[in-house]
């Protein structure tokens, strides 16, 4: 079982950490950790492919963090120590490194990323042929790291350098010219569309000189192509309103046909019409089902659960095909879409709102290129027919108003607490005569409104990986999210374990008790004045005094109260249950702890500032959480590979063919990527 210090890493079916010092955070992605994860890899391997170190091909990239080549160079070191024989690729894309394992015949492959995470982050992704490793094959890489064990050592590692990059754009620009199939200019069937790509610098900006200015197509305009770690200009991610803002306004500053967007790997994607409205989320995923059930008529498309209701309606009822509204996460949507093709059902795509999308004919690898290159397809095909791209999309009804509520979980088991409101929220909607629960709904609790009543829909759930439950809402008319969100508010004042905007209020002190103050005393003066002997009269007075100034002492009391309640909002007693787990180290360490744990709380305590309905975020803006401290950082230098470096070429494709991949091998099933 892993430990704290090595389950911080596990994040789904990735490992992740902070790779630079800095950030306010410990950096743990060190040359130690990296080695060890990965010996655990080569032994996970050796395990599954049932050869040694020795007779394994392994490939290695990375994207364009400032941390990547340091990284890359400890991977390739410890890999060569132990007799593999590494494929050196160089800054990839995830989507690339994937087809090494296709193409270039590597048993495994190590792509070095942390996707659209901020540039202190990184950490290490995995491939063989099937696809990208499962999250119990992460648990059992870092479970090789945590006991220190290695492979054999071996004299036998070498490197080899591939530009493979540059074969992976040629298999995209001999896939563009086979389908648009220009009958004026075969090998340019780009020219006379003007294309903007922002490729964040991340390792995207190969897409624009390499694939479409190369098919005739002007890129002018395009902007952050340039590899740069730092990403000084805006996140490198489709879902970022700044990102997609950049595109937006140099589509039309060039006044250009189409604008893409991609994230720092590649894996995902974005795109902007003419007019620099934007195709993302629902749109996005309603042009990619509108251009693959062209050639697969009645098929099934599966996507995450937070798409509209107008979605549902637009693959369904316009392009006759099926939506099946699965799990959030692009691991779980694309691992139901090979399960459905397993049991006979036709599912071309699988897509998220958040820009994955993988295709059966492409190995339900969820590549963002690829997505671009059938979408520019498309528009090539349209043109030779006198219409645009947005035609395609032109009937899907799209909601008045969306709104995500990022509800924080303040108990320490976060995701039984999630499951448990999911199972209480299930069982008061059933007793609320406006909600409506969704029968088709795979994750959280989905529930719809009627016109009178905000006319729209609800989805509260828990988060794939961190202590967050966001809730999405939409409606189709003004006003109606606010309404929406009114409904469900008296369910989430009673989840104690929610964040504290959506707790009840303190009851106030009653009124009443404030009008006997008043009352009392006037009382007793009248029934003084009627009593027959003054002495006896002024000590009634006295007696009647009394309880007023008990009352008075009463709201002495109520202060503790309030105190208590207030220190229920601090962030004392999770910096103080931290520090609880190392109680056998010094005093004065502990002290240092609670410093370094500083910043972590205080960005907690700013997201409880903006107000509940108002807020709009991500999962991508999910707290960083606290990492665990590694050891010391030695200092040393930057490892070198030892080794021979050869040139490595992809293998020969049959003379009749030069596509991406051989016919033979489209369709086949495996799940890719996992970010």
């Amino acid at each position: 079982m892993l430990n704290e210090f090595w389950g911080s890493f596990k994040s789904g079916t990735d490992i992740r950490g902070v790779a630079v010092e800095g950030a306010g955070y410990d950096v743990n992605i060190t040359d130690e950790t990296v080695a060890a994860m990965t010996n655990g890899f080569i032994l996970w391997l050796s395990k599954k492919t049932g050869r040694p170190g020795e007779e394994l091909k392994i490939s290695v990239g990375r994207d364009s963090r400032i941390s990547g080549p340091q990284i890359a160079a400890v991977v390739k070191k410890t890999l060569v120590d132990a007799g593999v024989l590494v494929v050196d690729c160089d800054l990839a894309s995830t989507p690339a490194m994937f087809m090494t394992t296709v193409e270039l015949a590597c048993d495994g492959a190590v792509q070095i990323t942390a996707s659209h995470h901020p540039y202190y982050r990184n950490g290490l992704k995995f491939f063989t042929r099937e696809g990208g490793l499962e999250g119990s094959d992460i648990t059992a890489i870092l479970e090789y790291a945590q006991k220190g064990s290695k492979p054999e050592m071996s004299d036998n590692g070498s490197i080899i350098e591939s530009d493979y990059m540059t074969y992976y754009a040629g298999n995209l620009r001999e896939l563009i010219k086979e389908k648009v199939n220009s009958k004026d200019d075969y090998h340019h069937p780009l020219k006379g569309f003007h294309i903007v790509v922002d490729a964040g610098n991340g390792v995207g900006g190969f897409y624009a000189a390499d694939v479409l200015e190369a098919l005739g197509a002007d890129v002018r305009g395009s902007q952050f192509l340039d590899p740069d770690g730092m990403f000084p200009n805006h996140i490198p991610n489709p879902e970022d309103k700044d990102a997609m803002a950049a595109i937006s306004e140099a589509v039309k500053k060039w006044d250009a046909d189409l604008g893409v967007i991609f994230d720092t790997d590649v894996d995902r994607c974005g795109a902007v019409d003419s007019e620099g409205k934007e195709i993302n989320r629902n749109r996005l995923i309603a042009l990619a089902a509108a251009i693959v059930l062209e050639e697969n008529e009645g098929g099934l498309i599966v996507t995450d659960s937070t798409t509209s209701s107008g979605l549902k309606e637009f693959i369904e009822k316009n392009l006759g095909g099926k939506h099946l509204r699965f799990k959030r996460g692009y691991k779980n949507v694309i691992d139901e879409a090979i399960k459905q093709n397993e049991n006979d059902v036709n599912c071309p795509l699988a897509i998220e709102t958040s820009g994955h999308a993988a295709m059966k004919e492409n190995y339900f690898l969820d590549d963002g290129a690829y997505l671009v290159t059938k979408i520019i397809i498309k528009m090539a095909q349209l043109r030779s027919e006198g219409k645009k791209l947005d035609s395609l999309i032109a009937d899907l009804k799209e909601p008045v108003e969306t709104k995500e509520v990022r509800i924080k979980i303040t108990e320490k088991n976060f995701r039984a607490y999630g499951e448990k409101v999911i199972t209480e929220l299930t069982k008061y909607a059933k007793t609320q005569k406006t909600f409506k629960l969704a029968d088709d709904n795979y994750e959280g609790v989905r529930v719809s409104f009627d016109k009178d009543n905000g006319n729209g829909w609800f989805l509260l759930r828990l988060s794939v990986h961190d202590p967050i439950m966001p809730l999405n809402i939409e409606s189709d008319v003004k006003g109606g999210v606010e309404k929406i969100y009114k409904k469900l508010l008296p369910f989430l004042e009673d989840c104690e374990g929610l964040d504290t905007y959506v707790k009840k209020a303190a009851p106030k002190k009653p009124a009443a008790k404030a009008d006997a103050k008043k009352t009392a005393a006037p009382a007793a003066k009248a029934d003084a004045k009627k009593a027959a002997e003054p002495v006896a009269a002024k000590a009634d007075e006295k007696k009647t005094a009394a309880p007023v100034a008990a009352k008075a002492d009463e709201k002495k009391t109520a202060a503790p109260v309030a105190a208590k309640a207030d220190e229920k909002k601090t962030a004392a007693p999770v910096a103080a249950k931290a520090d609880e787990k190392k109680a056998a180290e010094p005093v004065a360490a502990k002290a240092d702890e609670k410093k370094a744990a500083e910043p972590a709380a205080a960005k907690a305590d700013d997201k409880k500032d903006a107000a509940p309905v108002d807020v709009k975020a991500d999962d991508k803006k999910a707290a960083e959480p606290a990492a665990a401290k590694a050891d010391d950082k030695k200092d040393a230098e930057p490892v070198a590979a030892k080794a021979e470096v050869k040139a490595a070429e992809p293998a020969a494709k049959p003379e009749e063919k030069t596509t991406a991949k051989p016919a033979a091998k489209k369709g086949k099933k495996s799940n890719k990527s996992k970010k």
